[in-house]
C-alpha cells in the first residue's frame, strides 16, 4: 500500500524544484522588506571613546536583555593606539517599543524632507569579557550588555551550531550609512557573495564580495533573515567621506548561537554564606 503522506512530500518538493528563481527571489524580498521595516530594529551603533576620540562601527542585538554582538576591532581607538573601555549603543528610529534608560537623544532635522525629524537614542553599555579577553575565542567577534532593563529587539540566529557556507552563496549585509555621523537614518541590506577565505590575525575568515559603505564593519549577515555572521573588514578603496559604495571584498566571520551560550547565562544567584 502506498504512503500517501510521502507522495504528497514528494510531489510538493518537485514543485517547489520547479518554482522560478523569481518566485524564491521574491520571496527573500519579503523577508528583508520585514527587516528594514522593523522599528526599533536590532540593527544598532557602537560607540567607543577614549581621550576626547570615538570610534564607530555596527553591531546587532542577539538577546532581549541587550547583548550586542560586534566587530572586536571597533573597541581599539587608532589615534591614541589603545582599546577603548566606554561604550555606547545607539538606536536609530523610534523610541516607543525600546526600554527607558537611554542617557542621551541625538535629533536631526531634514529640511529638505519638510522638517522631517529623526532620533537616535543611545545607552550605555559594558564590554562583557570571555576568560579575560575582550575577544571571543580568537576570532574579530565581542559581546556587550546595553545597561538597561527591559526587553530589546533581537535578531534570530541562523543555526544553534557552526552554518556552513559555500562559494556562490548570497548572503545579506545589514548596516546604516556612515554610523560616524549621527542620526543619519538610512539603514541598508545589500547582498554579498560568498567568493573564498581569509587568513587574518583573528583566524579564519570567509570572503563575500559585494557593494557596502565605509564603516560596516560589526554588521549583520542574514541567510533568509537569520544572523549568520558578523562583518569584520573590508578590502577596497578607501571611501571614507566620499559618498560611494564601492565594489569590493568584505571578510565575515561565522556565528551560531551555541558559541554564546556560555557568555549569555546570567550568573549563579550566590548563597547566604557567600553574601555575608
Amino acid at each position: 500500500m502506498t504512503n500517501t503522506r510521502s507522495v504528497f512530500w514528494i510531489h510538493m518538493m518537485s514543485v517547489i524544484s520547479l518554482l522560478p528563481a523569481t518566485v524564491l527571489a521574491e520571496d527573500t524580498l519579503r523577508i528583508l522588506e520585514r527587516q528594514a521595516e522593523r522599528d526599533p530594529k536590532p540593527y544598532v551603533i557602537l560607540e567607543a571613546s577614549q581621550e576626547g576620540t570615538t570610534s564607530r562601527g555596527q553591531g546587532v542585538v542577539i538577546t532581549p536583555l541587550g547583548h550586542v554582538l560586534s566587530a572586536g576591532h571597533i573597541s581599539w581607538i587608532d589615534d591614541n593606539k589603545k582599546y577603548s573601555d566606554t561604550f555606547r549603543i545607539s538606536f536609530r528610529g523610534g523610541s516607543e517599543g525600546l526600554p527607558a534608560g537611554f542617557v542621551h537623544t541625538h535629533k536631526a532635522v531634514f529640511s529638505d524632507r519638510e522638517d522631517t525629524e529623526f532620533f537616535e537614542y543611545y545607552y550605555n553599555a559594558e564590554l562583557q569579557k570571555h576568560n579575560g579577553s575582550r575577544f571571543i575565542g580568537e576570532g574579530d567577534l565581542a559581546l556587550f550588555r546595553i545597561k538597561a532593563e527591559g526587553v530589546f529587539p533581537k535578531v534570530e540566529f541562523f543555526s544553534k551550531s557552526k552554518p556552513k557556507v559555500k562559494t556562490g552563496d548570497v548572503l545579506h549585509l545589514c548596516h546604516y550609512t556612515f554610523p560616524h555621523k549621527a542620526a543619519d537614518p538610512t539603514f541598508l541590506i545589500n547582498p554579498v557573495e560568498v567568493v573564498g577565505v581569509a587568513q587574518t590575525p583573528h583566524g579564519l575568515q570567509y570572503l563575500a564580495r559585494g557593494y557596502y559603505r565605509w564603516g560596516s564593519s560589526g554588521g549583520a549577515l542574514l541567510k533568509g533573515g537569520r544572523l549568520i555572521g558578523i562583518q569584520s573588514a573590508a578590502y577596497t578603496v578607501n571611501a571614507k567621506d566620499i559618498g560611494e559604495m564601492p565594489m569590493g571584498l568584505i571578510s565575515f566571520q561565522l556565528v551560531w548561537s551555541k558559541l554564546f551560550e556560555d557568555l549569555l547565562k546570567d550568573p549563579p544567584e550566590k548563597t547566604p554564606s557567600e553574601t555575608e
